[in-house]
């Protein structure tokens, strides 16, 4: 896998949220996002970007300490080095406590009509 530069998430919260703001994971070492605008609590919208300037071999959306989180929807953008940026959006998911979600999608193939 390229070397990811830089990704943009989005996170709609459900009816359970976060009291803080989340932080993700690369290849084990946990991050604080670099820019967050916008909250994780019930009902709330998050956007954040991470800057790991490194070859992912996991990246993860650490999940909640206390109690479980209700994601609606994600949608992450990478900005891979050497790459057109890609977007990818996850469906509805409950993080239970400790659980954490992978982030990590290679680029869709391309369709074309035959």
């Amino acid at each position: 896998m390229p070397r990811l530069e830089t990704f943009d998430i989005t996170i709609r919260t459900g009816e359970r949220g976060l009291d803080g703001t989340p932080r993700f994971s690369i290849n084990g070492f946990p991050l604080e996002f670099d820019t967050t605008d916008g909250s994780a609590t019930p009902g709330g919208v998050l956007e954040a970007t991470g800057n790991p300037g490194s070859y992912p071999h996991s990246l993860v959306l650490v999940g909640p300490e206390a109690s479980p989180w209700d994601i609606e929807e994600v949608e992450i953008t990478y900005y891979m080095e050497g790459s057109e940026p890609y977007t990818v959006y996850l469906g509805p998911i409950t993080l239970e406590t400790d659980a954490d979600l992978s982030l990590l999608y290679d680029q869709p193939l391309q369709t074309f009509d035959v």
